[in-house]
């Protein structure tokens, strides 16, 4: 029972870092942004809020990515090819995700800066992006 206590500690402190920075991440930097309707503009004004919530969301991603690999040993006793699987699509897919979900905020910092400088005429376009951008799996679910 007591051969596994360290893995057993080092995954719960993955657990409560990814926890922690994802509450950060999207419930006091990110959250406030995304109930603005106009997003797009307070987008532009608030570049540094959004890339330390891009920051946090990979911060959150990796160490919730790295429990798989810590169980690898635990898991592989019982059955070799689930436990290959689970580092495989917990692990490396939820990897993915998260930095596919980061570059998707800081994209959306860009497409604000346009969405400033082109003004009425052509901000449709931006409007569109970013609305698509915050319709993504896993950044923003309730915008629709």
């Amino acid at each position: 029972m007591n051969t596994h206590r360290k893995t057993a500690i080092i995954v719960g402190v993955l657990f409560i870092i990814g926890t922690v920075s994802g509450v950060l991440s999207f419930g006091v930097f990110l959250g406030p942004f995304l109930d603005d309707p106009d997003y797009l503009t307070n987008a532009a004004a608030n570049e540094s809020q959004i890339i330390i919530g891009a920051l946090l969301v990979l911060v959150m991603g990796f160490p919730l990515a790295m429990v798989p690999v810590m169980l690898f040993p635990i898991f592989r006793k019982h059955n070799e090819v689930l436990a290959l699987g689970s580092v495989v699509f917990r692990g490396v897919l939820e990897a993915v995700n998260y930095i596919a979900i980061t570059i998707g905020w800081l994209l959306l910092i860009t497409f604000s800066r346009e969405y400033v400088k082109a003004g009425a005429p052509d901000a449709s376009y931006f409007q569109t992006l970013g609305t698509s951008l915050l319709v993504q799996p896993g950044i923003n679910p309730s915008v629709v």
